[in-house]
């Protein structure tokens, strides 16, 4: 019965310190590597979120204004908001006349977290725009429009437009306006 008194079993307190050390130095870089990829994942989530309205509200936008009529783009800016407005004649698929129409884009917010990007016709009220579109996705939405004014500049007119992203991609693009005449 001594003798198995004086067997001792078990593990020694350095000898759990070296596993803990050892353990410690294996779990921290892949907890390293998996905060990262998560942050990775979030980012590449928003940025791809961002190009894609951004995308949107650029084709659209182009689709509209190109047919703009002569001198009806007007811009309005204030510290937090920007807007563009403007008429165009629409036309049926035989081309045909139906109707002036007013466009409105305006972005409420910029360059903040909560800017929130609207688009409407008429006046059938602000919509967000395109559907789905969260706050703060869209940061900044501008037009250079220093070529569409007919009685300073020769022809042809044109507007700048840029639309900045929350993940910082900006987009530029020249759009000419047709139906500008002098």
């Amino acid at each position: 019965m001594t003798k198995m008194l004086d067997c001792k079993k078990g593990f020694t307190l350095i000898e759990e310190v070296i596993v803990i050390a050892i353990l410690a130095v294996l779990v921290i870089p892949i907890a390293t590597l998996l905060h990262q990829s998560i942050l990775m994942q979030t980012y590449g989530s928003t940025k791809l979120k961002g190009d894609y309205y951004a995308n949107l509200i650029m084709q659209d936008f182009e689709r509209s204004i190109r047919r703009a009529e002569n001198g009806t783009v007007t811009i309005t800016s204030t510290s937090t908001s920007y807007k563009v407005t403007f008429t165009c004649k629409d036309a049926d698929k035989n081309g045909n006349y139906v109707s002036d129409n007013t466009y409105n884009y305006e972005i409420d917010d910029q360059n903040t977290p909560d800017a929130i990007f609207y688009r409407w016709i008429n006046s059938n009220g602000k919509e967000v725009f395109p559907e789905g579109l969260e706050e703060g996705i869209i940061k900044n939405f501008t037009l250079d429009g220093s070529n569409f004014d007919t009685t300073n500049n020769d022809p042809p007119y044109y507007v700048k437009v840029t639309i900045e992203t929350a993940a910082g991609t900006t987009f530029e693009k020249t759009i000419y306006l047709i139906n500008y005449e002098q």
